[in-house]
């Protein structure tokens, strides 16, 4: 699966392990994830692309405009897909 932005990825290490975080960009084999909650657009979480589990959704451009708006597609997808 390609690591585009608006996909949704799980952390696999870390101590968000286990935190649904969405692709703001990628640079190189470095992504710039944010969650809207802890991890704010205004200062993104940077990860290397082994240390996430990709997922087949991809969010719209305009869930990422706000924090408010990601957050709430983030919990919409973990409470359609428990760990």
């Amino acid at each position: 699966m390609d690591f585009v932005k608006g996909r949704l990825v799980r952390s696999k290490a870390g101590r968000d392990k286990k935190r649904t975080l969405a692709i703001l960009a990628v640079e190189g084999q470095m992504l710039l994830l944010a969650d809207g909650n802890l991890r704010t657009l205004a200062r993104p979480k940077r990860k290397k692309m082994r240390h996430v589990a990709p997922t087949a959704t991809v969010l719209e451009n305009a869930l990422l405009e706000s924090d408010q708006l990601l957050s709430g597609a983030i919990a919409a997808y973990d409470a359609a897909h428990p760990l």
